[in-house]
């Protein structure tokens, strides 16, 4: 059964991971133009969901601290695994969480084999 130890390491986990999630948020609007985007500028993504600084996206998955996508049709590749993302990805500078990106995956194939679903 958990503690109150347990609990306080679980709500200041919560809170870091908040704070973490609104940075990269922040990076990613300034990315985009900010409050004042070039005419050519693309929008910062609609997120659905959201691991550190990846998101799972209408898209597929993308970086919002740095200019990296993964088109939906890739993730549902099922010759594509997750050892050819993340041994892709562990190289990359702006890959700060493995983990993050591991879950961003993850749940977006799952969201995006839901939003192609044809019955």
């Amino acid at each position: 059964m958990p503690t109150s130890d347990d609990l306080q390491a679980e709500l200041a986990r919560l809170q870091s991971e908040n704070e973490r999630e609104a940075q990269a948020r922040a990076k990613s609007y300034d990315m985009h133009g900010g409050d004042n985007p070039a005419p050519n500028e693309p929008p910062m993504p609609t997120i659905i969901a959201q691991f550190g600084d990846w998101a799972v996206t209408p898209f597929g998955v993308e970086c919002l601290t740095a200019p990296y996508q993964i088109q939906w049709d890739s993730l549902l590749d099922p010759v594509t695994k997750d050892d050819f993302w993340l041994e892709k990805l562990v190289e990359k500078s702006f890959v700060n969480n493995l983990r993050d990106v591991a879950e961003a995956i993850r749940i977006g194939r799952q969201i995006h084999r839901y939003l192609q679903h044809d019955d």
